[in-house]
């Protein structure tokens, strides 16, 4: 899943800063700022960050993420835990048997069963939208196995190691048959409209209202669990950053979650506010397309690696909040190994590689990157600095967010800045995506690279049971990778989110999934 957080300065409104302090609330309101209206609050169809927070508040999937200590600190954790199933068996063949929780509604109090989540899977599997290639790739209709009301048994079309994460994520959220079917029903290879702004779950909040300026969540009278402290979600969207800002800094709203990373040090030092940061499954790195030349000449990708310092672009861009990395997933997925180490920054070796490509002078191109972002924009300036030290010369680029990954999968552009968010934290999800031939071009592979022994290694792996044999092969398909100067990696960033301090459980997931029920405020 690619993420990308666009933050636009728009500056301070001062009839905005009004009408917001007035609306100001206290005690189990929770008030959140962020940039934009969600593309659509359909699990099914969700894709977004903005949309997948509505869904973690009001679907509930078959298990859900734990939490964890680290460094004295609660953080979220991928560790999976009971939430509409209660306990699970995995069988040898891969399949698994879910129990589920039995005495659950929706929110207009229709029974939850076994029959909602077969419902469920096969609409995802039907409607073909959003995040559902995650399912899709390993479940079909076949597969899906209802033993009794409270009793399902999954079998993945495929072996897969991980296929128990899938329940996890948000497109498998469970939705109510009646509800959907009252309001358009399931479509193949279509999206519901109305479901894209209404929404019927068995979470902890309902929908109150729905606006492109505002969304309105209250807790849900029929929800299984303890009602949670924050009784109502007040959702503003507010596309200005700085406005954000100033609307934290006054507390009138207590959550922000598109200001620039280099202002959380100032944050920090309001005495009502605090800043909590949690590692994520996130790699960032700068693509290398092997679409356009020269990228598509081993020598000048060597040459970029090594022209590149990669640990002062990322000390400059990210204000402390970027984890350096040295190969294509983060260091906390099984199977990293630091591939790339050797390519520090050698000018001396960088010009001879150009000096082989047959560009002793240099040459002239663009990088791209998504407006808005200051992550992006230092990367961009710095990066055109260092380039231009053996005459490469870097035109820079930024494009909208709406259609950055539209434009950067037609591999027309030789070098851009982007990030991988992989939400199963696996090196399944971490690689195979972006780097076999089978996904080249919009469907993540954007360095369009095509490598038979890679592509091989990762269908391979991704069905291997035995974790030291697909080890094995995942780490030649980075040391590939590394030999192949596909891409410059460069950071695992840290999910940060500045707050009031009356706001109190609000865990730091790794996948940026924010869940309210846990807040406490006071």
């Amino acid at each position: 899943m690619v993420i990308v957080i666009a933050a636009i300065g728009l500056g301070v409104t001062e009839g905005y800063l009004h009408s917001h302090s007035a609306k100001q609330q206290s005690g189990n309101t929770l008030i959140i700022a962020s940039s934009a209206t969600p593309t659509s609050i359909d699990p099914a169809v969700a894709f977004d960050t903005n949309s997948v927070f509505f869904d973690d508040q009001i679907y509930q999937t078959l298990i859900g993420y734990g939490t964890t200590t680290v460094n004295g600190q609660t953080v979220g954790s991928l560790t999976p835990v009971p939430e509409l199933a209660t306990n699970w068996t995995v069988n040898p063949n891969g399949s698994i048997l879910f129990n589920l929780r039995q005495n659950v509604t929706f929110s207009n109090g229709d029974p939850f069963n076994a029959t909602d989540v077969q419902f469920t899977l096969d609409r995802v599997i039907t409607m073909s939208q959003g995040a559902s290639f995650h399912v899709a790739q390993f479940l079909n209709e076949s597969g899906i196995h209802v033993l009794g009301p409270y009793k399902i048994l999954l079998v993945p079309q495929a072996p897969y190691p991980w296929f128990l994460n899938l329940f996890q994520l948000w497109v498998t959220g469970i939705v109510d048959p009646n509800y959907v079917n009252d309001h358009g029903g399931v479509q193949k290879d279509s999206v519901n409209p109305y479901m894209s702004d209404h929404a019927m779950g068995t979470g902890p909040y309902m929908l109150q209202s729905y606006s492109s300026s505002e969304i309105v969540l209250v807790a849900n009278p029929h929800y299984w669990g303890p009602q949670p402290n924050v009784t109502k979600i007040i959702y503003e969207v507010v596309p200005s950053p700085a406005t954000q800002e100033t609307l934290l800094e006054k507390g009138s709203v207590n959550v922000a979650l598109n200001i620039p990373l280099n202002q959380m040090s100032t944050l920090s030092n309001y005495t009502n506010l605090k800043v909590k940061a949690g590692p994520t499954s996130s790699e960032y790195y700068i693509g290398l397309d092997e679409n356009v030349t020269p990228f598509n000449n081993l020598d000048v990708r060597k040459a970029i690696e090594y022209a590149v310092n990669a640990t002062q672009l990322t000390q400059f861009s990210t204000f402390g909040y970027g984890l350096p990395i040295q190969s294509v997933i983060a260091p906390t997925i099984e199977s990293y190994i630091p591939a790339f180490k050797n390519y520090t920054q050698n000018l001396t070796l960088a010009q001879e590689y150009l000096d082989k490509a047959g560009y002793p002078h240099g040459f002239t191109t663009t990088f791209y990157y998504t407006s808005g972002d200051p992550i992006g924009s230092s990367i961009a300036t710095i990066l055109q600095q260092q380039l231009a030290r053996i005459n490469i010369t870097l035109k820079l680029q930024s494009v909208e967010s709406a259609t950055f990954n539209d434009e950067v999968g037609l591999g027309q552009w030789p070098m851009f800045y982007e990030g991988w968010v992989n939400l199963l934290a696996t090196p399944d999800d971490g690689m195979r995506p972006l780097f076999s031939s089978l996904n080249i071009g919009i469907y993540g592979n954007y360095n369009y690279f095509n490598n038979s022994t890679v592509t091989n290694d990762l269908i391979q792996a991704g069905k291997d049971y035995n974790q030291t044999q697909r080890d094995k092969l995942y780490q030649q398909v980075q040391d590939i990778l590394a030999q192949q100067a596909v891409e410059v990696p460069l950071f695992n960033l840290e999910n940060v989110i500045p707050m009031t301090t009356n706001v109190h459980d609000l865990y730091i997931y790794p996948t940026f999934d924010i869940f309210v029920y846990q807040v406490k405020m006071g």
